[in-house]
């Protein structure tokens, strides 16, 4: 910055140019690329006249202030390396022949020890030589030249960026690199631009298509003074831009973007290693009387928010096809191996662009995972919410159109806490309680339409209406289990049945009920009763005296003569001598037992495992189902549970 500097003051009467030179430690045994130990950097400024030299030899000077100088940059030549050695030519304004000032700087320098001295002829310019490079600085430096270039370029985009930029070039090995030239190959030619402003403070923001194969990292550049400070990876912030984009020719490339302002210009450390901004991410609110211009207020990570913005702009097209490749992608994996997430999917656009493109399946796991976390826990704040405002919702059918909707969102996610379960029950429970209970503004009670919503939409079926928006549990639990269900239709609508009724009956419910009933301490009447009995494993000695179905009859028949006690040596007596009772024979269907099931006029299932049937004289229906059924359906319908739960040996 300096050579360019000097060269801005020197005007352009000629051709400029800056020269890099760097040497390698000696080394005769590795293979390796040696270490950079010296560097040379000549110009053809005006040189070290009188100005520069006072500048040089004062603690903080202002002399460049305007372009940004803080005065410190010769002291930190002397944090990276043991020494600096000056050669400079230069012409004073008041006299027409050359002077030339050599001088070593070291943490032994004395100013006194560096005068001028006349020379015959001589170009103005500057040899600086930096010599002893320090660990661990000498270890981060790149050692290839390749890469050398691309940090200067990066460095000093900005300047490359200027009509007034001389050549510079890099020298190395016995060859030299024009750096002009790889930053129009690599950088130039895809330059853009995009402006934008914060609390009145101005920003521009430069993006490059770097096409370099040395390059791999998308990267944010935070700029001062036409120099580089900072750089952030770009995929910390993009996801998508975690691999190289690929143009629509098949050639890849990496992003850089280059952010620039006054603000940062006057919020530069004095080393240039950082911005004086409190916190880093936060508005600096100390220094507000120190500010030149009405920006105090933004943070780093304003400015980061907006370049992101920006960025996710101008590779929108890029960016699209990355997602598009996800979304398959996801859509397969959904499909073969993680059904559980399969919710999700409606609600790709939300998360997609938080996926990076080439992710590893477990990472693909777990971000869907966690992304299904975060949808349940919105879930279980917004549950939280309808609770609290349940009592002060007067309108039942837009409370139950909100709630449809959320027990919608709440189902398809396939959570099974109980909380949120008991949750949904207490806000039905308590509009039940507030429709039986008298309007206390009109002094009428609601009409019976009100409840039978609750229970189940009017004028539907289960064809036409959700799970989550019918609450027959409130009647009975084995309700919730059903073939078909018409809520205030006309019997002539039913589907399955022929019949010419116009009878509209307020819920008519067609299937089996499959529930225990268990004994209560006060003897109170059953109105139902199931039995199951388990037989030994590959039992295989059953005949017609020996038919387990009749069996079971025998129990149940004695269940409804009153003749078994419960726990406390009470009878469970039941409603009436014919209640409706359904038997179910767990076993496994040998030979002989097909023969006596057959003899019995049992119908089999299409599989062949399991028989059913009802007994007119017992008034009992009946199943006779084989062990492996029993295992298999089980495994079907908790198929999912166990993926979730990665129990793959149940498959």
């Amino acid at each position: 910055m300096n050579a360019f500097q000097a060269i801005q003051d020197a005007g352009s009467k000629h051709e400029h140019s800056i020269v890099i030179e760097c040497e390698r430690e000696a080394d005769l045994v590795s293979d390796d690329l040696a270490p950079f130990v010296r560097f040379t950097v000549r110009d053809t400024g005006v040189g070290f006249n009188d100005a520069n030299f006072d500048s040089f030899n004062t603690a903080f000077s202002e002399y460049k202030y305007e372009r940004g100088g803080k005065g410190l940059g010769r002291i930190m030549w002397l944090v990276a390396f043991d020494r600096a050695e000056i050669d400079s030519v230069f012409v004073e304004s008041d006299t027409s022949h050359p002077w030339r000032r050599t001088f070593t700087f070291d943490t032994a320098y004395d100013p006194d020890q560096a005068p001028p001295v006349a020379i015959d002829a001589g170009a103005p310019g500057t040899t600086v030589t930096l010599s002893g490079f320090k660990s661990p600085y000498r270890e981060e430096c790149p050692r290839a030249v390749e890469a050398l270039a691309q940090r200067l370029i990066e460095h000093f985009i900005l300047v490359l960026l200027r009509p007034d930029c001389p050549k510079i070039e890099l020298r190395a090995d016995g060859q030299r690199h024009s750096v002009n030239a790889i930053f129009r190959d690599y950088y130039q030619a895809n330059a853009s631009e995009t402006m934008f402003s914060l609390s009145g403070a101005d920003f521009t923001l430069h993006g490059f298509k770097i096409t370099s194969p040395r390059a791999n990292k998308h990267r944010l550049i935070y700029a001062a003074n036409s120099r580089g400070v900072l750089t952030e990876n770009l995929d910390d912030h993009i996801p998508n831009l975690s691999t190289k984009l690929i143009e629509d020719d098949g050639s890849q490339f990496v992003y850089l973007a280059i952010v620039q302002g006054q603000y940062l210009d006057q919020k530069v450390n004095n080393y240039r290693t950082d911005f004086d901004i409190s916190g880093a991410e936060s508005a600096d609110a100390d220094n507000v009387q120190l500010s030149l211009i009405p920006s105090e207020t933004i943070s780093k990570a304003d400015i980061r928010t907006e370049c992101v913005a920006a960025i996710n702009e101008a590779l929108s097209h890029y960016i699209q096809a990355l997602n598009d490749a996800k979304i398959e992608r996801i859509y397969r994996y959904v499909k073969d191996e993680a059904p559980q997430y399969k919710p999700l999917m409606r609600y790709k656009d939300n998360f997609i662009n938080k996926i990076p493109p080439n992710v590893a399946k477990i990472d693909l796991e777990m971000a869907l995972h966690r992304e299904l976390h975060q949808r349940e826990v919105e879930i279980k704040r917004e549950s939280s919410k309808m609770i609290t405002g349940a009592e002060k919702i007067e309108d039942y059918d837009a409370y139950r159109q909100r709630l449809s909707d959320f027990i919608e969102r709440y189902s398809e996610l396939g959570t099974a806490a109980l909380a949120h379960h008991v949750m949904h029950r207490k806000i039905i429970i308590d509009f039940l309680e507030k429709a039986i209970s008298i309007n206390e503004k009109t002094g009428k009670y609601p009409l019976e339409q009100v409840v039978h919503n609750i229970i189940f939409p009017m004028r539907s079926t289960d064809r036409e209406t959700l799970y989550s928006q019918q609450n027959l549990w409130i009647i009975d639990e084995r309700l919730t289990f059903h073939t078909y269900i018409a809520s205030d239709k006309q019997i002539n609508t039913f589907e399955g049945i022929e019949n010419d009724s116009a009878r509209r009956p307020d819920i008519a419910i067609f299937d089996r009920k499959i529930t225990f009933s268990e004994p209560v301490e006060d003897a109170s009447p059953l109105n139902s009763v199931v039995v199951v009995e388990f037989k030994k494993p590959q039992r295989d000695d059953y005949s017609d005296e020996k038919n387990p179905i009749l069996q079971v009859f025998d129990q149940i028949n004695e269940i409804r003569a009153g003749l078994v006690l419960n726990d406390a040596g009470r009878p469970i007596r039941p409603a009436n001598s014919m209640i409706p009772a359904f038997a179910y024979v767990i076993c496994d269907i040998t030979p002989k037992l097909d023969k006596v099931l057959k003899n019995s006029d049992a119908t089999p299932t299409p599989d062949g495992l399991a028989y059913y049937g009802y007994h007119r004289n017992h008034q009992i229906y009946y199943e006779v189902i084989d062990y492996g059924k029993i295992v298999s359906d089980a495994k079907k319908r908790n198929r999912i549970f166990f993926e979730r739960l990665s129990i793959n040996s149940l498959n």
